[in-house]
């Protein structure tokens, strides 16, 4: 099979290597290395999630278009056409097939351990929005519907309550308790988009902090762009926040270690709001404060949801992944909420610095 897949792309090639790459939950990712010594990301595009693969195909394609010439040390991988010019390979079974270029000399980074790497963070993130502030929303797909849109993130979380396919309800039974009580709160952000009050822009969509490579201490290159699209600012600002100020792993299983550090927060918002502020409205940087805790909780909610449904959606490595995942978020929530004003005065004095400066 992947045989016939790197022929569709590189038909004169000689020998190679092909191996699995990476640590993401929804695609198939491979390095390719050819004989010439060049070095490419192979993956299959998973249509259980992503049904019309040919979105997000066409949309990273605008993007490289929208930041070609970029001079701020900053870019994305570039999309390789198949030998017959298409922006993916469909297999014999029909599987979709993407490749792009691979960047070398770089690192990811699973948790952030100094204030420096979450202001790079922040600059290279801040940066992507900013170079698709051009782009008009209309012309774009999202490639999942609804993808961060808490109503539909709640619904799925009530139907997997109701059902309880995996009969394990009740062993979380006081982790449903604390989202819902946060459902009005939050629900708030839903209504002021819906009303027009906060804009929708093209954003990443997915901004953990292993979706950034870095070379030379220095934020390079983002990356995992399925997910780009119609969204909110709060959407990239706080999930990018969930993970680079969370101080543990994504399914830490020793809660004491999980905390939102705030210093990463300040660092974060800092090298973000050094590219964006210019481009944010007065209600964005109103409800800012929100998005950390608006994205935890959507991730929060729906880890629990495919925990309760027996592990549909997530890719998982153990059991008990997704309740891990999810009680971890629960515990950032908390540790969010007991700083909430020492996070609104940190983003208050950022932006009277911005805008006096």
């Amino acid at each position: 099979m992947l045989k016939e897949v790197v022929e569709s792309f590189f038909p004169d090639t000689g020998k190679y290597e092909i191996r699995p790459f990476g640590s993401g939950h929804i695609n198939d990712t491979y390095k390719l290395d050819l004989s010439e010594r060049n070095s490419y990301i192979l993956q299959r595009i998973n249509i259980k999630v992503f049904t019309d693969p040919w979105i997000i195909a066409e949309t990273h394609l605008k993007i490289q278009q929208a930041i070609k010439g970029s001079n701020e040390g900053l870019s994305i991988p570039l999309l390789i056409p198949t030998a017959a010019g298409k922006l993916l390979y469909i297999d014999k079974q029909g599987n979709p097939w993407r490749m792009t270029t691979f960047i070398s000399d770089s690192v990811t980074i699973e948790v952030v351990t100094e204030n420096w790497q979450a202001f790079e963070a922040g600059n290279g993130f801040g940066w992507f929005v900013k170079s698709c502030n051009s782009l008009e929303v209309s012309d774009f797909r999202e490639p999942i519907k609804d993808f961060h849109r808490l109503s539909f993130r709640l619904k799925q979380l009530n139907e997997a309550i109701a059902l309880n396919r995996a009969g394990n309800l009740e062993s979380v039974r006081n982790l449903v308790e604390f989202y819902k009580a946060r459902e009005s709160k939050l629900s708030k952000i839903e209504e002021l988009v819906d009303a027009g009050k906060i804009p929708l822009r093209i954003v990443h969509n997915d901004t953990k902090i292993n979706n950034l490579l870095f070379n030379n201490n220095k934020a390079s290159t983002i990356i995992d762009l399925d997910t780009v699209g119609p969204g909110i600012i709060y959407y990239d600002y706080g999930d990018a926040l969930r993970t680079t100020s969370n101080t543990s792993a994504e399914d830490e299983k020793d809660l004491e270690k999980v905390e939102f550090n705030i210093e990463r927060f300040a660092a974060f918002t800092r090298g973000y709001l050094g590219q964006i502020n210019p481009i944010l409205t007065p209600s964005e940087k109103e409800y800012l404060y929100l998005g950390p805790v608006l994205m935890t909780y959507i991730m929060g909610i729906r880890f629990l949801a495919d925990y309760l449904n027996g592990g549909i959606y997530y890719k998982t490595s153990y059991k008990e992944q997704n309740v891990n995942r999810s009680k971890t978020q629960k515990k950032l929530i908390e540790s969010m909420e007991s700083q909430e004003t020492e996070m609104k005065e940190i983003l208050n004095r950022e932006f009277r610095n911005l805008d006096t400066g």
